[in-house]
């Protein structure tokens, strides 16, 4: 279930089926975001348009046209959905921050908005937590974290091996916000549990077997568990969110263990094209 979930019910419960959208998106999901996020909401009157979209027995309405809607998108409209979801929360730990390079901070902030346009498709701003003095979005930042609910660290060297069950039965993902380009902070997210007290599972992500080719961006990571927490497999969920770079190590980290003769079955079932291969043959110095 996704935020966009939500509007629907509500735009059902208020009787308006049918939503004169303007100039925006065909797109429930960064509708309701803007309502939240953005001060946009429903006005209640008709206008008319046509119907671009019925997504659930709600008709979308844009341009013009002779069909009559029953209410209106705009900017200062009433924001209907009062009471969003709480869970699930990406939370983004910041306090390692100062021991990063110049750049590895940059890359750090670029990693925290892309993770918030990340928490925006499945869910809002509020389903979003930096720890840490950086104002990301309407996200909440705190200067430290604790929850009752059920929450897992997010850790490549952690005791726990995450699978669908774990993932889609915890509420909420506390991921370090680290860039570490020079890997000098090896262990840097099971330092930071024990410098917050984090006394949650610590979780790894393995794709079958090996963290190996897993993205280790965070922004990369929280999409990987919200799809899971969707309904896609957990392996489905890493193969989709892998770069090429990370396809060719995975390739090449199995070809050194299991021999050329896995290379066919590797470039299919991590759904690899040709520049993938390519990349791989280059490493390997194949010439065909």
């Amino acid at each position: 279930m996704m935020l966009y979930t939500y509007l629907l019910s509500r735009l059902k419960e208020l009787g308006c089926f049918s939503l004169y959208i303007g100039r925006e998106p065909v797109d429930l999901q960064r509708l309701a975001v803007k309502m939240l996020a953005k001060g946009y909401g429903i006005v209640e009157g008709e206008m008319k348009g046509v119907t671009v979209a019925n997504i659930d027995d709600i008709r979308l309405l844009k341009g013009r046209g002779e069909e009559i809607s029953d209410c209106i998108y705009r900017k200062g409209g009433k924001n209907v959905l009062d009471n969003p979801p709480q869970y699930p929360k990406i939370v983004l730990d910041l306090g390692l921050f100062n021991r990063l390079a110049e750049d590895e901070k940059k890359k750090t902030l670029t990693q925290l908005f892309m993770t918030l346009n990340v928490v925006r498709k499945f869910w809002w701003d509020g389903n979003m937590v930096v720890v840490g003095g950086i104002k990301v979005g309407k996200a909440l930042t705190v200067s430290s974290f604790r929850v009752d609910a059920p929450a897992i660290v997010l850790d490549p060297y952690g005791d726990v091996d995450a699978n669908e069950e774990i993932i889609r039965n915890s509420d909420v993902f506390i991921i370090g916000g680290i860039v570490d380009k020079g890997r000098r902070l090896k262990y840097a997210t099971t330092e930071l549990a024990k410098m917050r007290g984090y006394d949650y599972p610590r979780v790894r992500i393995k794709l079958r077997g090996s963290v190996v080719g897993v993205p280790d961006e965070f922004n990369k990571i929280a999409e990987i568990v919200l799809k899971v927490k969707e309904g896609e497999s957990l392996e489905e969920a890493v193969i989709s969110t892998m770069s090429k770079g990370d396809k060719v190590a995975r390739i090449l980290y199995d070809v050194h263990r299991l021999g050329l003769d896995v290379l066919e079955e590797e470039l299919k079932w991590l759904k690899a094209d040709d520049k993938v291969l390519h990349m791989v043959k280059s490493r390997l110095r194949m010439t065909s």
